[in-house]
């Protein structure tokens, strides 16, 4: 039942992050300042720390095809990412799962990371024209902005959500 609750709660994020990207555009100029919310890595990064390697496993994998169909440009580019993102935060990072501030500052440059990652990919690909400082001032610094106040928001309530599943799981009598 709570692999259940974990993957409602990932389908969920997944459609507030693309909400989110569709809401705060802006623009300036000529130039497009892009900002680009990663609440689904964030969460299955925080499950991969507090719960088990394989729950995170499965829910990269499937918002990780889940979201290469809905954004469609290049399939198995956000797949890979998740499951990477996922096995370097279970071999490196799982000992900072008691120190909240440690884990807040992996998770938000763990997304900042993944917007690198796609962004190389999709310019090694030829489908984006990567100009660095461009990349940097209108893409990368708003994203990071985006989703350390959202990360902010998300971190609590999710710790929370995971504090109560897990009681309710060790407190049931057989």
């Amino acid at each position: 039942m709570r692999a259940l609750y974990y993957f409602l709660i990932g389908i969920v994020l997944f459609y507030i992050d693309t909400a989110i990207g569709l809401v705060i555009p802006m623009q300036i100029g000529d130039k497009d300042i892009i900002f680009v919310p990663h609440l689904t890595i964030m969460y299955i990064l925080m499950l991969s720390v507090y719960r088990s390697f394989g729950v995170a496993m499965v829910l990269s994998v499937v918002l990780g095809l889940i979201t290469d169909l809905y954004f469609g440009s290049f399939y198995g580019l956000y797949l890979f990412g998740y499951i990477l993102f996922v096995v370097i935060m279970d071999f490196f990072f799982k000992t900072f799962y008691r120190d909240h501030t440690m884990l807040f500052i992996i998770i938000v440059i763990s997304s900042v990371f993944l917007e690198i990652y796609v962004a190389i990919m999709y310019s090694i690909l030829g489908l984006i024209n990567f100009v660095f400082i461009d990349f940097i001032i209108f893409r990368l610094i708003p994203t990071f902005i985006l989703n350390l106040i959202l990360l902010t928001i998300l971190f609590p309530i999710i710790m929370k959500f995971l504090r109560k599943v897990q009681l309710k799981i060790d407190s049931k009598k057989s």
